[in-house]
């Protein structure tokens, strides 16, 4: 009988030094999870705020027209589609969709280079079109962009559609 209480004490010495190995396991998985997160939150801020600096850099050249406006247009499109507002943080800058949408037929490019230059003017027209046509949106656009992503800082997406 004294050796079924060495055999069950034994057994239980085990199994809490087990549970003791499981915890200590599990805290590192925490804390090694916890630092993962810090450091994808960490880089995910730094993307943001790069995207939002090129945001500001492209809307000013606009402003101070040192940026084609089509051109502008279509690169402040796509880093705002980066920060994947939601529909209404988004609509102040719908013209740039538009625009897009308006040129995304249009070669850029190594199929720029390569095109003929009765086409190359062919575009170019139509993209003046575009711009007369949406001249005064594109404006109060940049406009807001400036002053939104000018002074965005932090919180990003709170203060980026809100005013």
């Amino acid at each position: 009988m004294i050796y079924f209480y060495y055999i069950a004490s034994f057994i239980t010495l085990v199994l809490a030094i087990y549970a003791c190995y499981l915890l200590i396991k599990l805290k590192k998985q925490k804390a090694s999870l916890a630092s993962s997160k810090s450091d994808f939150e960490l880089k995910e801020h730094d993307k943001v705020a790069s995207v939002v600096d090129s945001i500001s850099s492209i809307s000013k050249a606009m402003q101070q027209e040192q940026c084609p406006t089509i051109e502008g247009c279509i690169r402040l499109k796509v880093l705002i589609d980066q920060l994947r507002l939601d529909d209404l943080s988004r609509k102040p800058f719908e013209v740039f969709y538009t625009v897009y949408d308006k040129t995304s037929h249009i070669p850029t490019h190594e199929a720029w280079g390569k095109l003929e230059k009765r086409q190359k003017m062919a575009y170019t027209l139509e993209m003046n079109k575009i711009e007369v046509e949406h001249q005064e949106e594109i404006k109060k656009a940049v406009d807001t962009t400036v002053e939104k992503f000018s002074k965005a800082k932090e919180p990003l997406y709170t203060n980026i559609g809100s005013s």
